[in-house]
């Protein structure tokens, strides 16, 4: 794609990123309704709240790649380390349950499912769609419900302390798991515009880049969410925007991503105590999670300098 031409980049967002809408796209959404549906019933504890997050959710999926993330909070776990202790049996149970269900014939979509290894706090495989065999990757997470359907100020800043003192990985990713929904609509209420530069910023990334590896980590789908989201409130949030210039704004941004500092409001003042220490330790680039002041995206990424390189 010649990313300097602004017809044809239209073009080729239209014809090979952005999802097609149609019955395909209809039937496709009803199957994965269907999945999470199945996915609470076969949950063996009780299930308070469910929250549904990824790409998919999010509406920055493209045609070849769609993410989806399942939390499924239970009263039956007492606190994080009840859960953590428990989550192992839950998700083997969940895992057998819903390999039993879905070879019943009435559901017959065994087949369009492929298995992923596990992790220590999830349940992950892939679906294909029916209609256009379109591949969702799920990521299924059962979680204690720390903070609650709605929460108030003092109960967050409670929760960002706890966090912020939390040394162990798993449960800070499991304080992230009841961040998930506050995520989805950051990103979610963001313009068609936004959401096509998107896909097409998370283009480049795949088409650029060798894969990923533990030695050059590239910077997470989020966090190339949250940088576009930057740059379009940084040019005053337009409307319309000509999406060559989009990119190129993006592209020169990560050049200098030894000055980037990206900080939102919305769910944690200035004045925060755990923002304020943070922000005085963390070095750039910086990216914080705007519903998370504890976590740097950037440090997910070791691969900064070949970003800058591939942006000029």
């Amino acid at each position: 794609v010649d990313y300097k031409n602004p017809t044809e980049l239209e073009r080729f967002i239209e014809e090979k990123l952005r999802p097609i809408p149609g019955p395909a796209s209809i039937a496709c959404a009803t199957e994965i309704e269907a999945i999470i549906n199945l996915i609470k019933e076969c949950f063996p504890l009780p299930v308070a709240r469910l929250i549904k997050g990824g790409s998919y959710v999010k509406g920055t999926d493209t045609q070849d790649w769609s993410d989806i993330d399942v939390v499924l909070f239970s009263k039956a776990f007492e606190n994080l380390e009840d859960c953590k202790k428990k989550l192992p049996e839950v998700i083997d149970d969940l895992g057998k349950r819903l390999n039993s269900c879905l070879r019943q014939p009435a559901i017959n979509a065994c087949f369009r499912i492929m298995m992923a290894k596990r992790t220590q706090l999830s349940l992950r495989f892939h679906f294909k769609c029916h209609r256009n065999h379109h591949i969702h990757s799920f990521d299924i997470m059962p979680c204690y419900d720390i903070l609650g359907p709605t929460p108030s100020t003092g109960i967050k800043q409670s929760f960002y302390r706890k966090l912020y003192l939390c040394n162990d990985t798993d449960e800070i990713q499991m304080y992230s798991m009841c961040l998930l929904q506050y995520q989805v609509e950051f990103i979610k209420t963001s313009t068609m515009r936004v959401k096509d530069l998107i896909r097409l910023v998370k283009h480049w990334f795949r088409t650029s880049f060798a894969k990923p590896t533990a030695q050059n980590k590239l910077p997470s789908s989020y966090a190339v969410e949250l940088i576009t989201i930057f740059i379009w409130q940084l040019a005053g949030k337009p409307v319309c925007f000509s999406l060559v210039q989009g990119m190129r704004a993006i592209l020169k941004f990560l050049v200098r991503y030894t000055e980037m500092c990206i900080v939102w409001h919305k769910h944690y003042s200035p004045n925060c105590m755990i923002f304020k220490k943070v922000i005085q330790k963390e070095t750039r680039p910086v990216v914080l999670d705007p519903t998370n002041p504890t976590f740097n995206m950037c440090k997910n990424s070791n691969a900064w300098d070949e970003v800058a390189h591939v942006a000029r």
